[in-house]
């Protein structure tokens, strides 16, 4: 199981799609143009082909476009539980931590303060492979620091209830750091993406045909509609980055649970980390 990673920038895809749906919709009217007048008695009365097979198009481009928005929404909610349970699971271990006697969960204490630095992940952060593996590799060696760091502060001098409680409390945070991997595995693969394309650019290319075969102009509805569409593929997207989009999964829970403790220890705040 892998962090899924996206290596084209969130703007380029913006501008790829404001650009490729518009273009494919004047490609289909220049082509449509280019037809009727070159066999102008072909489309006489208002005989135009495809009608069928444009309705079918368009309804399958609205299935893909309802099940793959409705797939990236529950993938976003998620990512964003996980990053909440997180948050309370680490908190509750810290605070489980303080009921070791004669200060013995302070080591352990620290520990889960610089593991869960690592677990916050910036604003702007570009989920390049690269960057996934570098915070991964980072976040991996703090958690290896726990068990044993638990496994120290409980000494066989530790009532069983407290060991127990305690103990309960690290598994807690290693489940936790599962589900958020398991949450942000989901994405959109790149055939889907192709096939989404596709049948967009084709419905369109086929509306633009078909207006020109008519004997119309260009269409400022059909530019809207091309636009609307396009607008629809960059929320998917967005939806489907957790870091570098219009919209991000918010850290507020893990920002708090590592300002809280930091106050509880005395500590420095840690530097803001980079994107």
């Amino acid at each position: 199981m892998s962090i899924a990673s996206h290596s084209i920038p969130f703007g380029l895809i913006v501008l790829i799609f404001l650009l490729v749906l518009p273009a494919s919709a004047y490609a289909g009217f220049r082509l449509g143009h280019y037809e009727l007048r070159r066999a102008p008695e072909r489309y006489a009365g208002g005989k135009l082909p495809g009608e069928s097979s444009l309705g079918a198009l368009l309804a399958l481009l609205g299935l893909l476009v309802g099940f793959t928005f409705s797939a990236t929404l529950g993938w976003r909610e998620a990512s964003v539980s996980a990053v909440v349970e997180e948050g309370a699971a680490l908190g509750t271990a810290f605070l489980r931590a303080d009921l070791l006697p004669d200060g013995a969960g302070r080591p352990l204490q620290e520990a889960l303060l610089s593991y869960a630095r690592t677990r916050i992940t910036p604003s702007g952060f570009h989920a390049t492979r690269a960057n996934v593996d570098a915070v991964l590799a980072q976040t991996v060696a703090a958690q290896a620091l726990l068990w044993p760091a638990t496994m120290a502060a409980i000494t066989p001098d530790t009532p069983a209830p407290v060991a127990t409680f305690v103990a309960g409390g690290i598994t807690e945070v290693l489940d936790a750091h599962t589900r958020r991997v398991a949450a942000a595995s989901k994405t959109i693969t790149s055939g889907i993406w192709v096939l989404l394309t596709f049948a967009a650019g084709s419905g369109l290319f086929i509306i633009g045909n078909r207006a020109a075969l008519q004997g119309r102009s260009m269409s400022w509805r059909t530019l809207v509609f091309s636009l609307v569409l396009a607008a629809v593929l960059v929320t998917i997207e967005d939806l489907s980055r957790a870091t570098d989009g219009f919209t991000v999964v918010p850290q507020v829970a893990l920002i708090n649970a590592v300002a809280d403790m930091e106050a509880a220890l005395g500590v420095e705040p840690a530097p803001k980390a980079q994107p």
